[in-house]
């Protein structure tokens, strides 16, 4: 008996053609053809992939069960769609599954086969390393030989001093060239090995699955002899993606290349080889019903009602109303937190907003159950970063170096992990944010030695002030020193911090900076009511040693005598 169709659009077509009591005849009727499809292209998401097989038919006038089989364990049947090309209608796709054997399973009789290939291969290794061992001691019985012969020969007219080096020379060729063969025999076994154990892998996973055999039925009708293209697509688990970076600044200073990566991770129970690979942030499994949004009333408040209601005394109307409005907007908050985190959560899949796809523009092989993640090239692109040298001394006198730079590229960047480069030096790891095309990113190229920034507090002292010292106030006097060692002129960005009052009775005031700080409207608007001080400085290569670049400023505190404050830094 025959499981219920999953209807589709073209299905219904070709139902408003043929009367309903030829139809069901003409589906029982169907004649059954095995279609020999393999996976021919990938979109993967990130969670799942969207993978479709195509092969093309000969079909003569009639309708046809088009059966696909060896789907994977993770297919998603509800997922079922097939499309045909030509004089061929779609009239149902349907799943099934059954329980095989292993004596039955296709799947398990390739892996069997490769398997033995592979083991093959090792035993030839091993015939090779006794025919290697075998070689190697005929060389040593040589060597031995020709010392004994020398010996024996030695002092006496008999010794050939050509002959001997002929034969020393002769035992170290043959070592040499023994001891390069003893290493590809080993590189091979080790590969050989390896392959063999991700095979038996996969053959005792896919042996875990082989007691279902799990099948897709498309019935199509043909109107005329053609040819006919025929895709069967399907959601599976197992499978998802994420971007990866390789950022390379150049030791001139001048261009920076990024490399934009996919790191692929497959597990969903069948190979893809050679596929046309698309790579895709979407969602396609978001559900298809929006929440439904509750009715809200109000009523006129009767004590009466609430005593029997609620087993409670009156309360005044206000107060009551206030304490149940209030009960109602956080239940309906907490329903409505929790379908909004859903939702977030849908829609926000790795912080990257709005869905991207790309479509690799070559065919890509990725193996089910690889015991890695597999990389992948997006794209990659050159850009020209301005860099500028990060200061912070109030924490570390160690200078960084930043590129500031623009996504001049037609690619979206996503949130994922960059690996930084200078030259072929590796710096480390950082965090990519997205960027959108022509988006401006910052990247920190880590410490540049050569440039060293020093903060000390020259002086501190406290004085009376106003009428017969009626007040208290405190004066710290700062140097930081930039020392630049780079032999050429650098762009600075220099940070420190003064105290933030809380208090309108303790008042902290900079003075006598000796460089004016920076004017962005941003600095002035965000940061600089927060005590942060930024300067935006070039620094000449001659500014090192005992005469670097220096900025003199103070920070004056003031407060009433009998105020008590928080501790001051020193």
């Amino acid at each position: 008996m025959r499981r219920p169709a999953l209807p589709c659009a073209l299905a219904i077509l070709l139902l408003a053609a043929v009367p309903a009591h030829g139809f069901q005849q003409a589906i029982t009727d169907a004649a059954p053809l095995a279609v020999d499809a393999q996976p021919q292209a990938v979109t993967m998401y990130q969670g799942r992939a969207s993978v479709t097989r195509s092969a093309t038919v000969h079909l003569n006038p009639g309708v046809y069960d088009l059966t696909f089989n060896n789907l994977p364990e993770t297919v998603q049947p509800l997922s079922l769609q097939a499309r045909v090309e030509g004089p061929v209608k779609v009239l149902s796709v349907d799943f099934s599954q059954q329980a095989v054997t292993e004596a039955t399973s296709p799947e398990l009789a390739k892996l069997d086969k490769q398997i033995g290939a592979v083991q093959k291969q090792l035993r030839d290794v091993a015939d090779d390393r006794d025919l290697l061992e075998s070689q190697e001691a005929f060389i040593e019985r040589v060597s031995i030989r020709a010392s004994t012969d020398a010996g024996n020969a030695g002092g006496t007219d008999q010794l050939d001093l050509d002959a001997v080096r002929k034969q020393l020379t002769f035992v170290s060729e043959e070592r040499e060239r023994l001891v390069k063969v003893r290493r590809e025999l080993d590189d091979r076994q080790a590969e050989r090995e390896k392959e063999l154990a991700v095979l038996q892998e996969r053959r005792a996973a896919t042996a875990g699955a082989s007691g279902i055999a799990r099948t897709a039925v498309v019935t199509v009708a043909a109107t005329e002899s053609a040819e006919a293209r025929v895709d069967l697509t399907y959601l599976v688990a197992g499978a998802t993606w994420e971007p990866s970076y390789n950022i390379r600044a150049g030791l001139d200073g001048g261009a920076a290349q990024i490399e934009y990566d996919a790191l692929l991770t497959q597990r969903t129970g069948e190979d893809w080889d050679n596929v046309r690979l698309t790579l895709s942030t979407a969602q396609p499994t978001i559900a298809a019903n929006p929440p439904i949004l509750s009715p809200w009333f109000v009523d006129i408040f009767h004590p009466e009602e609430y005593r029997m209601l609620e087993g409670a005394p009156a309360e005044a109307p206000e107060r009551a109303a206030a304490a149940k409005s209030l009960t109602m907007q956080n239940a309906d908050k907490d329903d409505l937190g929790d379908e909004l985190a859903k939702l977030s959560a849908d829609a926000s899949v790795g912080g990257a907003g709005p869905s991207v796809t790309f479509n690799l523009p070559r065919t890509v092989t990725v193996k089910t159950n690889s015991q890695k993640q597999q990389r992948t090239r997006i794209a990659s692109m050159d850009t020209h970063p301005r860099f500028v040298h990060v200061a912070q001394p109030l924490l570390t006198e160690a200078v960084y170096l930043r590129g500031d730079l623009t996504n001049a590229s037609a690619y979206q960047f996503l949130p994922g992990r960059a690996s930084i480069f200078i030259g072929q030096d590796f710096v480390g790891p950082t965090v990519m944010d997205s960027v959108a095309p022509g988006g401006e990113f910052k990247v920190y190229f880590g410490i540049d030695h050569s440039v060293k920034a020093h903060r000390q507090l020259v002086s501190k002292k406290t004085e009376t002030t106003g009428l017969l010292g009626g007040g208290r106030r405190t004066v710290y006097s700062y140097r930081i020193a930039i020392d630049n060692g780079s032999d050429s002129t650098i762009t600075l960005e220099l940070r420190d911090r003064i105290p933030v009052s809380r208090s309108d009775q303790i008042q902290v005031e900079l003075a006598d900076v000796s460089v004016p700080l920076a004017d962005d409207t941003y600095y002035i608007t965000e940061e600089q009511p927060q005590g942060i001080l930024k300067w935006w400085l070039t620094i000449p290569a001659t500014a090192r040693g005992s005469s670097p670049f220096e900025i003199l400023y103070s920070v004056r505190v003031n407060r009433a005598k009998d105020v008590e404050m928080t501790p001051l830094p020193e």
